[in-house]
């Protein structure tokens, strides 16, 4: 075949770039449906409960579960696959952004992700079983044991899962705030909101607001809300960057 032959056959320079950042930023924006539909389906647990960490507590959290287990899963589904499609489609914003944050950033939200998936595994598909099985004991303190061990371990794996996402967000944040090249209202509208929503976390885990998990504090909705938008925001900013570097080359 001929040079000018494979020329006018072959992919424009810089298609399969921009192709890989339209996906990407599809990823991050359908993570972000389902963490809000997650979070807003939730139901509430610590106002109408009782203390919370008590026995008491323990084994309403429990048959709340049992009455609705189904959507318990779903719910919990949910907000697992939102946080592992924000992980697929994070790589992509290294394209436009460069540094030590952004290697820092995608191993935080990577391991941030794996950690929630656990976190979510325990609670939106192990308690369910485990309290199943303590209601088939008529919910007395030593079957629900094994539920609250469940719940105490899925709670505490889900405030690390949420700081490391924070602090991915945070640092990617700051790599775009870094990057020059970046045009300025991507650089400011995305990368200092994003430094401000990725470090709440640490500041809300540090005043007690989440202890002792996310799940349990009132600002869990408003804080996976603003997280979520923020990875709409650097999707359509990714989208926008990639046309604009396609019309400039």
């Amino acid at each position: 075949m001929a040079t000018g032959e494979r020329k006018r056959t072959d992919a424009p320079p810089g298609a399969a770039a921009r192709t890989h950042a339209v996906l990407s930023a599809a990823l991050l924006a359908l993570g972000s449906g389902a963490v809000l539909w997650g979070a807003t389906q939730r139901p509430a647990t610590d106002a109408e409960l009782a203390p919370l960490g008590s026995a008491e507590y323990v084994q309403v959290l429990a048959e709340n579960i049992v009455a609705a287990e189904h959507e318990w899963r779903a719910v919990h589904a949910a907000l697992l696959a939102g946080a592992l499609l924000w992980a697929l489609g994070a790589p992509a914003l290294r394209m436009r952004t460069g540094g030590g944050f952004t290697g820092t950033g995608l191993l935080a939200l990577g391991m941030g992700a794996a950690l929630w998936t656990v976190a979510l595994v325990l609670d939106g598909f192990v308690a369910p079983v485990r309290a199943s099985a303590a209601a088939a004991q008529s919910f007395t303190v030593r079957s629900l044991d094994g539920f609250r061990a469940t719940h105490e371990a899925a709670a505490t794996l889900g405030v690390l899962g949420w700081l490391l996402i924070g602090l991915g967000v945070a640092a990617l944040s700051s790599a775009a705030v870094a990057a020059r090249e970046l045009p300025g209202p991507v650089r400011f509208g995305t990368g200092v909101p994003g430094v401000l929503v990725g470090l709440w976390p640490l500041a809300a885990v540090g005043a007690g607001f989440f202890r002792p998990g996310v799940f349990t504090s009132e600002l869990w909705r408003p804080t996976a809300a603003v997280t979520a938008v923020w990875f709409v925001v650097a999707a359509a900013a990714l989208v926008w960057t990639s046309l604009v570097s396609a019309k400039q080359g």
